[in-house]
């Protein structure tokens, strides 16, 4: 314990930047992260794409001592709606360690399970939202999931293109790879591609995923007709082991369980496949000519197609043990549910660089849940075959895009349908480069996921028809910047909450549950959620410590929304050049901790997570190694994960019954052309 206090007081300061010429650091900015709101131009978040400094083909070339002329990276840009604009990144600092794993984000608040592909428990609550009227549920396959607001767009003056390559957990491979040209000015196209394949350590947990992604954005010359677009096609696929039968094997690792295929698993034939197509398209048109004051209309079509498949060969692979998920009508499962959406949303905006923007909006949304049966349950009831929605929405927003201060407002609220509501306010200051505060306000009323209102399953117990009440979430969240520490705090007040929970609570001899008989239920009492995260870089010439450290306390009178009091990531690395500068260099090692606590439990027929009482996971160090390299724009990544797996004892879990991953060697490259 005192140890990891050690780690947990070292607060600090910033890290290294990239270095643009031989010998030149640059400082990475220390100021509030406002892109995403910070763009030049208010009309900016309103319009399809950022269009003020959208003119990368005129830029000033510039000579290099071979005589090859060139632009700069500063002209490579990014846009994306909720991040804001931003360029390529050749950048070698931590943040680039950090974002090395399958999703490429800082996945700070999530656990990683133990085979790449796999899902995460979460550590902070938060750390998954889905931004949609109604979410379709099946939440622990959604994290490797692009969903609409992860998509970007892009301008370039010459082709560029960035390949990145990830070795996985036992056979296998990850790749990312991009490529944009813009054919003219106002035209670009992209095309992207993450796929995986990993077989992972343990029997039966093979995945294979694919995120594929097309699109395109054009202006016209000036500037006052515009549009985006993208295509998608989604394919998550796991093999579905449910977990460990006998965990004291595994802490006890003796032969032949060091052999993780020697460990006893639930399901030995099961599989999940999840799988989405979406189209986009968002246009904009500026009626007047006016540059300090425009009247745009905006319109957004969305189609989204989700199909979710489990199946299960042999519902009884142990004859000396009951079905760890129940009784089924048949000796084998394949539940599919498939799933629709069609959204339309338009804005009326007028934007004044003097007052800011204000907009009104109606949204039009139809989704179909549908199912290929009908079921009679237990007690005799008609579970239909599908669920439909119908809902209209009206709303409002408004902008303010200054100098030192940006603000703004959104509001949306059903009108016919469903009932729901969402409003959010935010507002960032800049006092300067250096120092920043940020806060936002957000009141929702949540419409239930589809998956706790309707499923059904081969298991008799999986089958249900509900009619719970929204899920009410009010919270406020406020951010702090500045040279001597960062800081974030949230509160949050939850009614009405929804989670699946076991029926059956008898145990086996290691404390799991012996079976899962879940059902959705609604907790109608109060939960208090209260947060603080506290970062720091602290840098000492070659030399830096980097510390993350959040603290969390929930108020509720029986254990349904459970998460670790203390998560912290600190690490200790060494960069400097070598080979005359002509290499860039990263060492270190990063320290994962999270106090114990009552983990969710993964249920993969459900692809959701469970609350559960029963079992304390945490209180495990995780030590990873890494040895990072960067020439020019090529970035190599060596990676030791949980090196010290064997030394400090086999209690490490993902949830009571997945264990995290072993010691496990990473090999990574990325790479970005601009010619």
């Amino acid at each position: 314990m005192r140890f990891i206090l050690t780690f947990v007081l070292l607060f600090s300061f910033t890290c290294f930047g990239q270095v643009r010429k031989s010998g030149q650091k640059i400082k990475s900015g220390n100021t509030l992260n406002t892109t995403r709101v910070g763009t030049a131009n208010s009309v900016d978040r309103f319009s399809s794409v950022n269009l003020s400094d959208n003119d990368s083909l005129k830029v000033k070339k510039i000579i290099t001592k071979a005589g090859d002329t060139v632009a700069p990276i500063s002209e490579y840009k990014i846009f994306n709606e909720i991040k804001g604009a931003s360029t390529f990144d050749t950048i070698l600092n931590l943040k680039k360690q950090y974002a090395f794993n399958y999703l490429r984000k800082d996945i700070f608040g999530k656990l990683q399970f133990s085979n790449d592909g796999q899902t995460f428990q979460s550590l902070d609550p938060n750390v998954l939202n889905v931004n949609n009227v109604i979410n379709v549920g099946f939440n622990a396959r959604r994290f490797s999931y692009l969903n609409k607001e992860d998509i970007s767009y892009y301008s370039v003056p010459t082709p560029a293109s960035e390949l990145m390559y990830r070795s996985v957990t036992g056979k296998g491979q990850n790749l990312d790879a991009l490529i944009t040209m813009n054919t003219s000015e106002q035209f670009n196209v992209f095309l992207g591609y993450r796929g995986l394949r990993s077989q992972g350590k343990y029997v039966n947990q093979l995945t294979s995923n694919g995120n594929f992604r097309i699109g395109s954005s054009y202006f016209t010359k000036n500037k006052r007709y515009q549009f985006k677009n993208h295509i998608t096609f989604q394919d998550i696929s796991n093999e579905e082991n449910g977990g460990l039968v006998f965990t004291n094997n595994f802490e006890s690792s003796n032969e032949p369980f060091n052999n993780r295929e020697q460990l006893r698993v639930q399901i030995e034939e099961g599989k999940s496949l999840f799988k989405g197509l979406r189209g986009y398209f968002d246009h904009s048109f500026q009626f007047n000519k006016s540059e300090n004051n425009k009247t745009l209309i905006r319109h957004q079509f969305t189609y989204e197609y989700f199909s979710n498949v489990f199946q299960q060969a042999n519902v009884k692979p142990f004859n000396d043990r009951q079905p760890y998920f129940g009784e089924s009508f048949a000796s084998g499962i394949y539940d599919k549910v498939r799933h629709m959406r069609f959204e339309n949303s338009v804005d009326l905006a007028f934007d004044s660089k003097t007052v800011g923007l204000f907009a009104v909006s109606a949204g039009m949304y139809n989704f179909t849940h549908r199912y290929q049966s009908i079921v009679i349950d237990a007690a005799s009831n008609k579970i239909p075959n599908q669920l439909k929605d119908d809902i209209i929405t009206l709303g409002g927003s408004y902008m303010l895009n200054k100098e030192h201060l940006v603000a703004d407002a959104y509001f949306k609220q059903s009108v016919i349908g469903r009932s729901l509501t969402d409003l959010k306010i935010n507002a960032a200051f800049n006092l300067n480069e250096s120092y920043g505060i940020e806060a936002t306000y957000q009141l929702e009323s949540r419409i239930p996921d589809y998956t706790y209102q309707f499923f059904q399953s081969g298991y008799i117990g999986l089958n249900w028809l509900n009619d719970f009440s929204n899920e009410k979430y009010s919270t406020l969240n406020a951010k702090v910047i500045s040279p001597f520490i960062n800081l974030e705090g949230t509160y949050q007040l939850i009614t009405d909450k929804l989670y699946f929970s076991n029926d059956a609570l008898a145990t086996d001899a290691n404390g799991r549950y012996a079976q899962l008989l879940v059902t959705p239920k609604q907790y109608g009492k109060v939960i208090n959620y209260f947060m603080v995260k506290a970062q720091k870089d602290f840098t000492f010439n070659n030399w830096g410590i980097d510390n993350t450290v959040m603290f969390q306390q929930v108020i509720q009178d029986n254990d349904i929304l459970n998460v670790p009091q203390f998560v912290t990531r600190n690490t200790i690395y060494y960069q400097d050049y070598a080979f005359r500068k002509a290499l860039f260099f990263q060492t270190g090692i990063t320290f994962n901790y999270f106090t114990k606590y009552y983990a969710n439990e993964y249920h993969p027929v459900l692809g959701d997570f469970i609350v559960q009482d029963q079992i304390k996971i945490g209180n495990f160090p995780m030590f990873d190694f890494f040895l990072n390299l960067k020439i020019k724009t090529a970035q190599i990544y060596i990676n030791v994960d949980h090196f010290n797996s064997k030394f400090t004892g086999y209690n490490y879990y993902n949830s009571p019954t997945y264990p995290y991953r072993d010691l496990t060697f990473r090999l990574g490259m990325k790479w970005n052309f601009f010619n």
